[in-house]
């Protein structure tokens, strides 16, 4: 994952949205030959805007507003999201040693008698591993084709209660809170930590504190039965259809599913200004080091923070999944949020999208200010 946060010359100004030529902007991706379709969300200033292009499956289903995708570690910031509420509640506090709420003693979660704390979970500083089981960590020395499907069967027989037993296993070499290291594990383990303090599943959790209050019935970990019918099927590098992410975890750290109707409702609650724990999630908690690449780019509740010359403050976060890639942007100053979606993944499919992501922004500035505008 990178930085979904570039620089532009130009101030958004008040414009409608549906003045922008998405069409023409969107024929790029569309005359990719390994993307199959995509669906486009954007907000901006009370004005929502959604579009689809392609076939989910060729010569099939074409995407619309109730189109599933899975979201991937986009999920990881309704996480960020539900610590911040538990913190405003006093349930926890982001000092807490994590040990506070695992069920046994756990000695080597510490490193030179300093423990991990809930805000290492957050800030990915936690210097657990990127995947629990570690099987799954070694099968990124040699990466192929088949690494979905490698990846599926290892975690189709994995359990929560194997994931708890496996953390008494890790290593930890650095101390907490000093080094960024992207790690699904220790958003898992702050899925479990939630779960321990409300006394509900995530999924019930992520429903009461989230989705009920922001009208997302379709964004969940666990989708009904009729839900599933409408998740897309994904595909890989060589249009191979590859598996859906499903797990007997959490699901916290990747295995979120929404429509870009519901994105464009999570938009307008990260652009609350009135809502202190959005504002919270939006601040930052880790600024050591370069990270994704960019020296300006910090660690919210799992957010990515970034200053963007013009735009301003930008949150961002990128969501791979097996065969699916989305990228959520968003501007609060400038009251202006972007969601793009596409049921096809690979190592280039995250530049694609933030491509188009750029292009739009663009346009919107051009549109918002009436005139001429250049890219840098």
């Amino acid at each position: 994952m990178v930085s979904g946060c570039k620089q532009t010359n130009t101030i958004v100004q008040e414009a409608p949205i549906n003045s922008i030529d998405i069409d023409t902007i969107a024929k790029e991706l569309l005359n990719d030959s390994l993307i199959n379709a995509f669906s486009i969300g954007i907000y901006h200033k009370g004005e929502s805007l959604t579009k689809h292009y392609g076939e989910l499956d060729k010569l099939k289903n074409k995407p619309t507003d109730e189109t599933i995708y899975e979201i991937a570690s986009v999920t990881k910031t309704f996480v960020g999201n539900l610590i911040a509420q538990a913190e405003n509640e006093n349930k926890l506090s982001l000092e807490d040693d994590i040990r506070k709420y695992l069920n046994d003693s756990y000695e080597n979660l510490e490193y030179q008698g300093k423990p991990i704390r809930i805000k290492h979970l957050l800030t990915h500083t936690s210097e657990l591993p990127r995947f629990l089981p570690e099987s799954i960590n070694e099968l990124f020395e040699d990466v192929s084709e088949d690494l979905p499907f490698q990846i599926a069967a290892i975690e189709n027989s994995y359990s929560k209660i194997k994931f708890l037993q496996d953390l008494k296993n890790v290593s930890i070499s650095t101390m907490p809170g000093t080094r960024f290291s992207y790690s699904n594990a220790d958003t898992e383990l702050a899925a479990h930590i939630l779960e321990t303090i409300y006394g509900k599943t995530f999924d019930e959790i992520l429903e009461e504190k989230i989705c009920l209050k922001n009208d997302m019935p379709d964004t969940k970990i666990n989708l009904s039965e009729s839900q599933r019918i409408r998740l897309v099927n994904g595909y890989g590098k060589n249009g191979k259809r590859t598996p859906q992410m499903t797990t007997k975890l959490w699901g916290a750290s990747g295995g979120g599913k929404s429509t870009i109707k519901d994105m464009i409702n999570y938009i307008k609650l990260q652009l609350d200004q009135n809502n202190v724990i959005v504002q919270k999630t939006q601040q930052s908690l880790y600024d050591k080091e370069v990270i994704y690449g960019d020296p300006k780019n910090k660690i919210g509740y799992y957010w990515v923070l970034n200053q963007d010359q013009e735009f301003g403050k930008c949150i961002s976060h990128h969501g791979g999944a097996f065969g699916t890639q989305n990228w959520l942007v968003i501007y609060p100053e400038q009251d202006l949020g972007i969601s793009i979606f596409t049921n096809q993944g690979d190592w280039q499919t995250s530049g694609k999208l933030m491509g188009i992501i750029d292009n739009l922004k663009f346009e919107i500035a051009k549109a918002h200010n009436n005139k001429s505008y250049i890219k840098p």
